[in-house]
């Protein structure tokens, strides 16, 4: 949540969370530093796998100007390691 928000900060781009196209939408993780890391939400156990840069997909979806304003705080491609539930709310472990 914070590199859309700053997208609109920095570069006065709007943005709404679903329309990132991104599964999930985090406040408060360094999802960066979670590259080649286990980790938990929920029950499920993830691992980091990459960034997930923005591409011009993303940008013809929108209509906007993103690949400039998301590079290297674009996400984070995970793999599931366990089955499980995520609910709204829950902690990145």
């Amino acid at each position: 949540m914070e590199a859309i928000e700053a997208i609109q900060r920095e570069y006065g781009v709007e943005l709404d969370a679903g329309a990132a196209r991104r599964n999930l939408v985090t406040r408060g993780v360094a999802l960066n530093h979670l590259v080649e890391k286990e980790f938990t939400i929920g029950d499920v156990r993830i691992r980091g796998i990459r960034l997930c840069e923005p591409c011009d997909h993303l940008e013809r979806l929108t209509g906007k100007p993103l690949i400039k304003a998301l590079r290297h705080r674009g996400g984070l491609r995970a793999q599931i390691l366990t089955p499980g539930t995520i609910h709204a709310g829950d902690e990145v472990r």
